[in-house]
C-alpha cells in the first residue's frame, strides 16, 4: 500500500496534490512573466529600449515584432527581456492545460483527458495558426 492513497486506489495524484500542481504552474508562470516584464521595463526606461545592456550595437526592431527575440536576448536588450516575459505569460495557460491533461491521464479519467486535449489543441491552434 502506498502512503497517501486509500487502499485499492489506482490514483497517482490525490485531488489536493493535483490542485497544488495546477496552482504552481499558474503562479510560477505569472510570477516569472511579471519579473521579466518588470526587468525589461525598468532597464528600458533607464538605458533605452534598443540599447544593449551587454554593449552590442543598437538595432532591436519593432516592439511587436518577435522575430528578433533571440537576437535581442543574446544582446541583452530590454525589449527582448520584456518580450520574453510576454511569451511566458502567453505560455502559462497552455502549460496549465497540459499539466491538467497529464494529471487527468494519471488519474485515468478519459473524459477529462479528451476535454483537456481538445482545449490544448484549440489553444495551440489559436497561437500558431490564426493571425
Amino acid at each position: 500500500m502506498t502512503a497517501g492513497r486509500p487502499p485499492g486506489s489506482s490514483s497517482y495524484l490525490d485531488p489536493a496534490s493535483f490542485r497544488l500542481l495546477i496552482s504552481r504552474v499558474l503562479v510560477g508562470g505569472v510570477s516569472t512573466s511579471a519579473i521579466l516584464v518588470a526587468i525589461g521595463l525598468v532597464t528600458g526606461l533607464l538605458f533605452g529600449w534598443d540599447r544593449s545592456l551587454a554593449g552590442s550595437s543598437a538595432n532591436a526592431g519593432n516592439a511587436s515584432d518577435f522575430s528578433r527575440l533571440l537576437d535581442n536576448l543574446a544582446a541583452v536588450r530590454p525589449i527582448g527581456i520584456a518580450q520574453l516575459g510576454l511569451l511566458v505569460l502567453l505560455a502559462t495557460p497552455v502549460l496549465r492545460v497540459a499539466a491538467a491533461l497529464v494529471g487527468f491521464a494519471l488519474e485515468r479519467d478519459r473524459l477529462y483527458v479528451l476535454v483537456s486535449g481538445v482545449v490544448l489543441c484549440v489553444l495551440l491552434a489559436s497561437l500558431f495558426l490564426l493571425r
